[in-house]
């Protein structure tokens, strides 16, 4: 199964050794001015250099630290916008200064033809509002919101399926509810799939956890470190969800016919094309 993470930050070099190792192709990234010069030199002066991709956009949580204007010269040698956006849940950073310095990018991605990595907390159908006035090929990073997925589909965004779809209504909507043609998978680096595993646990009741019990749904879990199994995790999941929400199922073929692609690996090679597609600005 060829894999493509199409969401991560930099992480230590343990984690990029293992995409490397693995042979990850990894769309990474980076939220200010310094994390781009460092990812823009390992994308371009480093081993690291075959499996990194780099996407480069102001964060919303640094939008009351750094200017546009300080960023912009990295938006210039993006080959990727993001990931930008807005966020009223991890951020105490004034919406109004937020959507300024989002628009400012919008609109620059949207004049130079550049994809857009959407983070889209909180605030999911005012940046599928916003998105309406700038033309261009978007992608929504983690979707997680409790509204706003039909504004998305409807627009023809790609989506990214994060590390707690195993566990998490919300992000499982969207993976049963994306066209299959824009559908991705992401870790958000090892860093988020940890915060997601242990969110995991801590979604667990107390009773269940003193009693020694544990949930069935946490024993086959990849390592958090292990990339390549996160990734495997996810779409194996995800082609569980989308055939349910089918009305699919496996079946025996009959005498002398070839067994179907396994849903997941079929799942897997789609993705291939969408994460292809996806950073050549292609609509199809």
């Amino acid at each position: 199964m060829r894999l493509f993470d199409a969401h991560a930050h930099l992480g230590d070099e343990e984690e990029l050794l293992s995409r490397k190792r693995e042979n990850i192709s990894s769309l990474v990234c980076a939220g200010t001015p310094e994390e781009a010069e460092r990812l823009m030199l390992l994308c371009e002066h480093s081993p690291f250099s075959p499996i990194l991709l780099p996407a480069l956009g102001l964060h919303p949580w640094q939008a009351g630290n750094v200017s546009f204007r300080d960023m912009e010269p990295w938006l210039l040698k993006a080959p990727v916008i993001g990931e930008i956006g807005m966020d009223s849940v991890w951020c105490d950073v004034p919406l109004s200064k937020q959507e300024k310095v989002f628009c400012a990018q919008l609109e620059l991605a949207s004049a130079l033809k550049k994809p857009v990595v959407l983070h889209t907390k909180g605030q999911e159908k005012k940046i599928a509002g916003l998105i309406r006035n700038y033309e261009n090929t978007y992608l929504v990073h983690w979707y997680s919101g409790e509204e706003g997925l039909s504004e998305f589909l409807e627009l023809d965004c790609y989506f990214t399926v994060g590390p707690d779809v195993f566990y998490n209504p919300s992000v499982q909507r969207a993976a049963r509810l994306a066209p299959e043609n824009r559908l991705l998978v992401e870790t958000d680096g090892c860093s988020a799939v940890k915060w997601a595993y242990e969110n995991f646990c801590r979604s667990r009741s107390v009773s269940e956890r003193s009693r020694g019990e544990v949930h069935s749904e946490i024993l086959p879990l990849p390592d958090w470190r292990d990339i390549r199994g996160v990734l495997e995790h996810s779409i194996r999941k995800t082609a569980l969800l989308r055939a349910e929400t089918e009305g699919g199922c496996m079946k025996e073929p009959g005498p002398g016919r070839d067994f179907p692609e396994p849903p997941a690996e079929r799942l897997a090679g789609i993705m291939e094309q969408n994460f292809l597609r996806f950073l050549s600005k292609e609509r199809g």
